[in-house]
This record gives structure tokens, sequence and C-alpha cells, in this order.
């Protein structure tokens, strides 16, 4: 069977065609994790600020919500740039630039320094909360 393999990087393309990989060592593994099993602090806590740090790094972080209560409070994040997704449900997302209603699917920018907060989540409601350095912007 021949395996087929693309590497990319911001200024090269290359394909190669091969007939196994001959892995030597792996100092790294794919992981999987599942958000059914997951119990995040913004479940049972008003104030849980994060929800659930899943993956982070010096410029990123991914956290998980679970939010079952609205937050009594705005939020400003200086330092990161925030990407709402909502994975299931709907929640609406306050913010000093106007109110987002936002559901299954959907996505939301809210630039550093800019206050927000999420309230009325559905009793389903899950979302990825990416925070990111580096200025965030949808791609056109």
């Amino acid at each position: 069977m021949t395996i087929k393999e693309k590497v990319t990087s911001d200024e090269i393309d290359i394909e190669i065609e091969r007939e196994e990989f001959n892995v030597k060592k792996l100092t790294r593994k794919a992981e999987k994790l599942s958000f059914k099993d997951i119990i995040t602090p913004d479940m049972t806590d008003p104030l849980a600020i994060p929800p659930l740090r899943l993956v982070s790094s010096d410029n990123l972080s991914i956290e998980f919500s679970k939010r079952r209560f609205s937050l009594p409070f705005f939020h400003r994040n200086m330092d990161y740039d925030e990407l709402i997704i909502c994975l299931k449900g709907s929640a609406t997302w306050q913010t000093e630039t106007g109110e987002f209603e936002l559901k299954e699917g959907e996505m939301l920018i809210i630039p550093r320094g800019i206050a927000h907060r999420p309230v009325n989540p559905s009793n389903d409601y899950m979302a990825l909360e990416i925070k990111s350095k580096n200025k965030l912007s949808f791609s056109k």
C-alpha cells in the first residue's frame, strides 16, 4: 500500500509517496480526550475563570467551557484576543461593543481589552475558548 504525505510550512509544500512509515523513534504521540466526560469549574461555580484549561503555551491557551450560570461580572482580558467557538447549545455574549447570541457552530472574536461576559447559557452549552497573544481575525 502506498502512503501519501504532504509536508507544509509557510514557505514550502512537499508531497511524498512511500510504501510504509519507517519510524525509528517517537518522543511525542497523538492523544485523545472526550468532551462529554469532562467536568469544568464553570459547571458548578458561577465565578469560575478560566473554565478549564486544556492546552497552553506561552502565546496560546485553549479552554473548555460547560458554563451553566451567567457570569455575574464583566471580564476584560488585557493579554489575549479570545475566540469563542460554540460546540453545542447556546449562550448570549454581552460585550461593551454589542450583544451576540452564540449558537452551535458559531464563533465570536473578542479583542483584548474588550469587556465581555456570557449570560443565559443553555443547559447543554459547550464551547472552546481559544486565547491568543497574537491578534485574531477571521480569514476572508
